[in-house]
């Protein structure tokens, strides 16, 4: 797959959510659209709304992109009437399908990483929570998630089929930029443990919400 088609994929996914969130959406935005501070930046969407306008970034790599992440981050943090939403696709995804688990496994999974949590290692944590998370998505979006998932789409399909909700949606992204350094070789990133304890209990909740929604 192209890089312009994982950007499309991700693209797709993100703006049905926003279009129900009350956003008008414009992928590829003209110049004309983007305010006075971003027009020498070329944001791959905006979304225009309530409460701020939403400008989204796909990226590849979070450590090859992570100082052009830094200089977009600080501009914007002086246009309190925009948010930026960097989401990250990676080349080189294996496209197999990946066996789902049972409902049973996965709560023994979230306790090897609190235990990974509580034995100091937050990083190591981390990368296995989200991998339940993957297992959780594949096992409530079987026919969405069947191939392994960039963080960043991963995170879009939960939300947009309200697996998550948008408070949680927007934690988990801080989490997904983190675990993507991370994953690719980011050695000098500290993870902190609340971040990882934030993990742990959103997927107990969403975990248990899905308990909840399959009940007769």
């Amino acid at each position: 797959m192209s890089a312009t088609e994982r950007e499309q994929r991700v693209l797709d996914l993100i703006t049905p959510r926003l279009k129900a969130e009350g956003y008008e959406v414009f992928t590829h935005p003209s110049r004309g659209l983007l305010p006075a501070f971003m027009q020498d930046y070329q944001p791959d969407a905006i979304a225009l709304g309530r409460p701020k306008n939403i400008a989204i970034q796909i990226a590849r790599d979070a450590a090859t992109e992570r100082p052009k992440a830094a200089a977009l981050t600080e501009r914007f943090a002086a246009s309190p009437d925009w948010e930026l939403r960097i989401v990250y696709a990676p080349e080189g995804s294996d496209d197999r399908p990946v066996p789902g688990v049972s409902r049973d496994a996965i709560p023994t999974a979230i306790a090897r990483v609190e235990s990974l949590l509580a034995a100091d290692q937050p990083e190591a944590a981390l990368l296995l929570g989200w991998s339940v998370l993957e297992a959780v998505g594949r096992l409530l979006l079987p026919g969405d998630v069947s191939r392994p998932q960039p963080a960043g789409q991963l995170l879009e399909r939960m939300a947009m089929q309200g697996i998550v909700t948008p408070d949680e949606a927007d934690r988990l992204r801080q989490l997904a930029a983190l675990r993507n350094q991370v994953a690719h070789g980011a050695l000098r990133v500290a993870v902190p443990g609340e971040a990882v304890a934030d993990l742990i209990a959103i997927l107990r909740e969403v975990l248990a919400e899905s308990e909840v929604a399959a009940e007769p």
